[in-house]
């Protein structure tokens, strides 16, 4: 297991958990793209539960600004990185959608989340491996 996805898992096993989804993904990347950890939780916060609103999924957010903190900014990147995403869960991206499929799994919310931080951490280090 890589370091990132190693310190995403300290995040989410702490008791409680204080980190979100996106803010879990900003502070693994915090010192790589030039921000302290705390603000990098901070500029994460209101990304969580889809916008707070079900929308697209705060770790896929994060994901996305930590491609553009680490200067990926071409649109066919940025495709595939959502697409693969959403080929693992039958096309969804928004968090309500994703946590929806997930229950009617049987699946409970926090394992879904953590896995979907684990396959966003796995996407972008692939993807700037070989920038």
């Amino acid at each position: 297991m890589k370091e990132h996805n190693v310190r995403a898992e300290e995040l989410r096993n702490a008791v409680p958990v204080t980190s979100n989804c996106a803010q879990t993904v900003m502070r693994v990347y915090a010192k790589e793209i030039g921000l302290d950890e705390n603000l990098a939780a901070a500029i994460g916060s209101n990304f969580g539960g889809g916008m707070k609103c079900g929308s697209t999924c705060g770790a896929i957010t994060a994901g996305y600004m930590v491609l553009g903190a680490k200067g990926i900014e071409s649109p066919a990147v940025l495709n595939e990185f959502r697409s693969r995403i959403a080929k693992k869960h039958d096309g969804f991206t928004d968090c309500a959608d994703l946590l929806r499929a997930n229950a009617a799994r049987g699946g409970d919310k926090k394992t879904h989340c953590d896995n979907m931080i684990q396959e966003v951490i796995e996407l972008i280090d692939e993807l700037t491996e070989s920038k």
